[in-house]
């Protein structure tokens, strides 16, 4: 009984991520799968997330296609996310160590718009733009950090923020590598694969890090009233 249960549970859980991965497929860097499966795990656990994480992986190919890269690439990257977000509620970064990654990760993205990327010159300009933009997010982050850090509530909001930021980066970087190799690309073709690549990890982080901020708490909470209901 409990088996079903869980295969229940899971099952309709892929569901979910899947319509909402459908229903925002249309607006380019915007996705909530992250914040709904990160909120799931963090509730149910890690064993439940990554069956969650498969079945979602697989199921979404009915809609947007059997792309080889695409599944390899979500069935190494979604477990993986789901056992750290398993994880996540017992195994708490200290403050200081969090504070000290937003502003890293601040310092990282300022330091990058300022450089430039060597992107097309119709999209350097927005990169620079959404590069300040998630510096700005970052740094309301970290004082966010210093100043209200130390609840145990604040605290896994802002671990979970920082987790998805960095989840995202590691997305795409996890594409990159994943995608030339499956076709094959030259070593040229690679390197424009990568940079083309922060056309949509910007947006991406900047939605990962806005989204765990406002929807994970309350998220978490609708999950832990379903989860009353286990037997």
């Amino acid at each position: 009984m409990k088996k079903a249960y869980d295969v229940a549970v899971c099952g309709v859980m892929a569901a979910v991520l899947v319509a909402v991965q459908y229903a925002l497929g249309a607006l380019p860097g915007i996705e909530l799968v992250s914040v709904s499966l990160a909120a799931f795990c963090s509730v149910f656990g890690a064993g439940r997330g990554a069956l969650t994480a498969v079945a979602f992986s697989l199921l979404r190919c009915l809609i947007f296609g059997f792309s080889p890269s695409a599944i390899i690439l979500y069935l190494i990257y979604y477990p993986a996310f789901s056992a750290a977000f398993g994880l996540l509620p017992k195994r708490l970064m200290p403050k200081k160590l969090c504070a000290a990654l937003l502003f890293a990760l601040s310092f990282a993205s300022a330091a990058l718009g300022a450089a430039g990327l060597p992107v097309s010159k119709l999209y350097a300009a927005r990169v620079r733009v959404m590069l300040y933009l998630l510096c700005g997010i970052f740094a309301a982050l970290f004082v966010f950090c210093i100043f209200f850090g130390e609840s145990e509530k604040n605290a896994l909001l802002l671990n979970a923020a920082v987790l998805a930021s960095l989840a995202t980066v590691m997305f795409t970087l996890l594409d990159d590598v994943i995608t030339p190799l499956v076709y094959g690309y030259s070593a040229e073709a690679a390197a424009a694969y990568f940079y083309g690549g922060f056309l949509a990890m910007i947006p991406q982080t900047v939605c990962a890090a806005v989204s765990v901020f406002a929807l994970f708490l309350p998220l978490r909470k609708a999950f832990l009233l379903a989860k009353k209901f286990e037997r």
